[in-house]
């Protein structure tokens, strides 16, 4: 049968009206789909857990690479996540903040810490207050509580939470939750940091505006000098046991917000935020992460680079410490892994705004807030996406 042939001359038009329209759609769809695609021989998957309809905040995996702690904002539960048979092992209610918390396995996978997370809702330039958590990570009972601290970390052995508020330096006891030790770190700002072995305690400062004063190599270049003082941070080593001062980093860096020890306890990692007074005007989300050669008490000349609307991105080392990954935004929200020894990015994954491939009833990660593990094999990881995980295995 032929198709009727249409002489209205206004439904002609309003046909051709549809058809452009759709011309247009389709095209900016295919574009769009494009411009998110991966490499062509990128496979991944997007599962959801459980029927769980909120958005998830962070991810970690346990020591002993069978569960993944899951965080979710708006006061949502925590959840422990069997990867591999893909089953819900528990729930529990902790962390109830509104843009959840940073989760992270203490080294024995006995214990959680969790960090209250913020979304824009962030004061940049000043010290950062928030609060903390340890909880239980078999039966979710909460140990204790910090409030309005700059940063917490859980001791190698189990045994204490050591916290950075003011410039006190404390180690509480997790079993009587009593505080047994302090000491002061003069000008001490947002980041503390033990290192697996239990040798050292990293902690960020201001600098020291005499020292610098002081210093042939700075007291005659006044605009520099200015910089240093006002807005440069540095870190310090101290002996975890003694208190006793090892050494100073011979670098300086921007706001400080997070140090993470690599698992040999060799690298140092810092995540730095310019002060906004530093930042350029066209991309003032700009951060990064430097890294320290602590056996050597050298800075290392390899950065790894990040744009984020929050102060908090997930980056972590792999298992084997060959690939270093780092969550940003660069219009979408995307994961990048590099070669750790050569700092060339070889994987990207570009998460929200999959207009195709959207589930029903999947909610996409619009605060681009993304968070991620690598699995045991160290060629895929799991990465958040609003309310589903994504498994991207970068590497066949």
């Amino acid at each position: 049968m032929s198709s009727p042939v249409i002489t209205d001359p206004i439904k002609t038009l309003h046909l051709l009206k549809k058809s452009f329209v759709l011309i247009i759609f389709f095209g900016f769809t295919l574009i769009t789909y494009h411009g998110v695609s991966q490499q062509i021989d990128v496979e991944y998957e997007k599962f959801q857990v459980d029927g769980i309809q909120n958005h998830f905040s962070w991810i970690d995996l346990s020591p002993d690479n069978q569960t993944l702690a899951i965080s979710s904002t708006q006061s949502y539960p925590l959840y422990l996540f069997d990867w591999q048979k893909r089953e819900l092992i528990n729930t529990f209610e902790a962390g109830d903040w509104f843009a959840g918390p940073r989760i992270k396995y203490s080294l024995s996978g006995k214990l959680l810490l969790l960090q209250q997370l913020y979304y824009l809702d962030f004061a940049p330039n000043k010290d950062r207050e928030v609060n903390f958590e340890i909880l239980d990570a078999q039966t979710g009972k909460k140990i204790i509580t910090f409030q309005n601290y700059h940063d917490a970390v859980i001791s190698p052995d189990d045994k204490y939470a050591i916290t950075l508020s003011g410039n006190e330096v404390s180690f509480w006891n997790l079993n009587t939750q009593e505080k047994e030790g302090s000491f002061e770190v003069p000008e001490a700002t947002n980041a503390i940091a033990i290192s697996p072995d239990g040798k050292y305690l990293a902690i960020s400062h201001k600098t020291d505006a005499r020292e610098l004063k002081s210093d042939p190599r700075y007291k005659n270049n006044k605009k520099n000098l200015d910089i240093l003082i006002d807005y440069k941070q540095q870190i310090t080593l101290f002996d975890a046991k003694t208190f006793e001062k090892l050494f100073t980093v011979d670098e300086f860096y921007d706001i400080v917000y997070r140090l993470i020890f690599s698992k040999d306890s060799q690298y140092l990692f810092c995540h730095s935020v310019p002060n906004t007074k530093l930042q350029k005007k066209s991309n003032p989300k700009e951060g990064y992460v430097s890294v320290i050669d602590v056996a050597n008490k050298n800075p290392l000349r390899m950065i790894f680079p990040t744009i984020t609307y929050y102060f908090e991105p997930d980056f972590k080392l792999s298992s084997d410490m060959k690939l270093f990954a780092i969550s940003s935004f660069n219009k979408y929200t995307e994961v990048h892994i590099y070669d750790f020894e050569t700092g060339q990015m070889l994987y990207r994954f570009q998460v929200s705004f999959r207009i195709i491939d959207k589930e029903k009833g999947e909610r996409l990660s619009l605060d681009a807030r993304v968070s991620f593990a690598f699995l045991p094999d160290n060629k895929s990881m799991i990465i958040t996406s609003g309310n589903r995980l994504v498994l991207w295995k970068f590497e066949k």
